[in-house]
């Protein structure tokens, strides 16, 4: 079975590679998932284990990200630091 999707831009490592540099480790003390601040011409930057999925310009496209990064969207929180690292303003910060 393929770990890439037909959908995807480029390859997104999941956590099932925890072993693999640059990779998700259990207990890890960073966020799987960064957000970076607004640009000037709206939406915000989205890395999943170091690899970029994209411009983001709303929770909605946040949580489509993560479900080509192998997650549940419908599971996962984005007010956790463990897995969300929000940069220059949270979840409510798109412009």
């Amino acid at each position: 079975m393929s770990r890439t999707s037909p959908v995807r831009a480029s390859p997104v490592r999941r956590t099932a590679d925890a072993g693999t540099p640059g990779t998700a480790q259990p207990g890890a003390m960073h966020a799987r998932i960064v957000v970076y601040p607004p640009s000037p011409s709206g939406g915000r930057r989205v890395r999943a284990d170091g690899e970029i999925l994209g411009i983001a310009h709303s929770t909605l496209d946040l949580r489509e990200f993560l479900r080509r990064a192998g997650l549940d969207p419908e599971d996962a929180r984005l007010d956790d630091p463990g897995l969300v690292e929000w940069r220059g303003g949270g979840p409510d910060v798109w412009l």
